[in-house]
C-alpha cells in the first residue's frame, strides 16, 4: 500500500490546467505549508497533481487564496539546479482526493453581507463582528 498524506492551506496561485494527448485533463495546484514559529519558521511550497474528473472540478471551482485539504500519494521531485550550485528538490502529491476548507465567506472580504455571501439572512446573527460574544 503506497503512503499517503494529507495537506490543508491556502493556493497560492490559480490552478493551472492542460489537457493529455488521450484527452483527460490534469490541473495543477501550489500550496504552502508553514511549519514552526518565529526565526525557526519554514515552508514548504508542495505541488499538488490532480487528475481526470476531479481536476475539472478543481479547475472550475479553486481560485488563488481558495482554501483546500488535498490527500494524496507524496514524493519527491528532484532536479539540477541551472547555475550548477548542486541538485534542488520539490515535495509533490498525486492527488486522490481533495476537498473545500471552511465556506465561501472564507475566501471573500470582510465586508461582504451574509447575503453577498450567499449565505441566509439568519446568517447575519453569527456575523465575524459578533463572534466573540457567542456562548462558547
Amino acid at each position: 500500500m503506497p503512503a499517503s498524506i494529507t495537506i490543508t492551506g491556502r493556493l497560492a496561485f490559480d490552478p493551472e490546467t492542460r489537457k493529455t494527448r488521450g484527452g483527460d485533463t490534469v490541473c495543477n495546484l501550489k500550496i504552502p505549508v508553514d511549519t514552526g514559529w518565529g526565526d525557526n519558521k519554514t515552508t514548504t511550497w508542495w505541488k499538488v497533481t490532480i487528475f481526470g474528473k476531479r481536476a475539472e472540478t478543481a479547475a472550475k471551482y479553486l481560485r488563488k487564496r481558495s482554501w483546500v485539504t488535498v490527500t494524496g500519494e507524496p514524493s519527491v521531485e528532484t532536479w539540477t539546479r541551472k547555475d550548477g550550485s548542486g541538485d534542488g528538490w520539490s515535495p509533490s502529491v498525486k492527488a486522490h482526493a481533495w476537498d473545500f476548507v471552511g465556506n465561501k465567506a472564507d475566501n471573500d472580504s470582510p465586508d461582504d453581507s451574509p447575503a453577498e455571501r450567499g449565505l441566509p439572512k439568519s446568517a447575519a446573527v453569527y456575523s465575524d463582528a459578533n463572534l466573540s460574544e457567542l456562548p462558547f
